[in-house]
């Protein structure tokens, strides 16, 4: 399996009933009557739907290290996947601090977002949240928006930029180009450069793609290069997991390599239903939403945001 499209198991939604209510309505008084009443149409279809797994993170985040290292082991080319469960997602925002922490960025950009959606449904108030990060798509606009030589697809799966290359208005045009506002360009801007003492922290070198770098305010080779996340391959190429996918308290985001049948990331992909709006924007993605509610409670999934 080397991604959702190849995978029969990975089933379509089979309504979008509860989208085009909300679609219809409007907010405030009105929209809580009409999408409670939809709602409450829908609990015993919901109960039905299997619950997230009840594992503690710590045992998926072991066996997913466990996984990889298997995978390094092997000596193969890996196609790197990762799954989302956002009903297991808390909107406490550890996967954005650590990712910032891992890659440093500006204060104008980031690698990772983590999304949240209010939806004034009923006699209280529900909510969605969304890790978000590059999709790693196989077919990346970004790349069809500037020279080939850019922008690279490894054979891993990840979409690698060129930051000696991807700069100026080719960056700008990559920006553009991804319909899920992953990439940003960095400006060479640190959060502490006006205080009376930059922070040693916002200075440090890191590795990206392969390279080391340092955002020191005047000599940042990044400045002006698009960027965007990367799966963390700095640390996958020395068999540890993507930063965010460790840090995350609620276990909500599952990673490993998709050509390993016996992975927890295959395993947890059998037989479920995913989020094809990337899919049919003609992406191919190697990020995958679950597309479930909780058991009993109202649907609320995917198509609550996306029409």
């Amino acid at each position: 399996m080397a991604s959702e499209n190849e995978n029969p198991a990975l089933k379509p939604t089979p309504r979008r009933g509860f989208l085009q209510t909300l679609a219809g309505v409007g907010s405030g008084a009105v929209a809580a009557a009409v999408g409670w009443k939809v709602l409450q149409s829908q609990r015993a279809e919901a109960a039905s739907i299997p619950p997230p797994l009840a594992e503690s993170s710590g045992s998926v985040v072991l066996r997913m290290q466990q996984d990889l290292e298997v995978t390094l082991a092997g000596g193969k080319t890996p196609s790197w996947l990762m799954v989302v469960d956002t009903r297991k997602c808390i909107g406490c925002d550890a996967c954005a601090v650590a990712c910032r922490a891992e890659n440093p960025t500006g204060p104008a950009g980031n690698f990772r977002r983590v999304i949240k959606k209010d939806l004034p449904i009923g006699p209280r108030p529900w909510a969605i949240y969304k890790p978000a990060n590059c999709l790693q798509c196989d077919d990346p606009p970004c790349a069809r928006a500037v020279p080939e030589d850019m922008i690279l697809k490894r054979s891993d799966g990840i979409v690698e930029f060129d930051y000696d290359k991807l700069k100026g208005p080719s960056a700008q045009a990559a920006a553009r180009a991804c319909p899920f506002g992953a990439i940003h360009v960095d400006d060479g801007k640190t959060f502490t450069q006006s205080t009376p003492r930059p922070q040693d922290y916002e200075l440090r070198p890191f590795v990206e793609n392969g390279k080391t770098y340092s955002r020191k305010p005047g000599a940042n080779p990044l400045q002006g290069a698009a960027r965007k996340c990367t799966f963390c391959s700095h640390l996958l190429d020395v068999g540890v997991l993507p930063a965010c996918v460790t840090t995350c308290v609620g276990g909500a985001m599952y990673f490993g390599d998709a050509n390993n049948p016996g992975s927890l990331i295959s395993e947890v992909t059998q037989g479920r239903r995913v989020f094809r709006g990337h899919q049919n924007l003609g992406v191919k993605p190697r990020v995958i939403y679950f597309e479930e509610s909780m058991p009993d409670t109202p649907h609320i999934d995917c198509s609550a945001c996306h029409s």
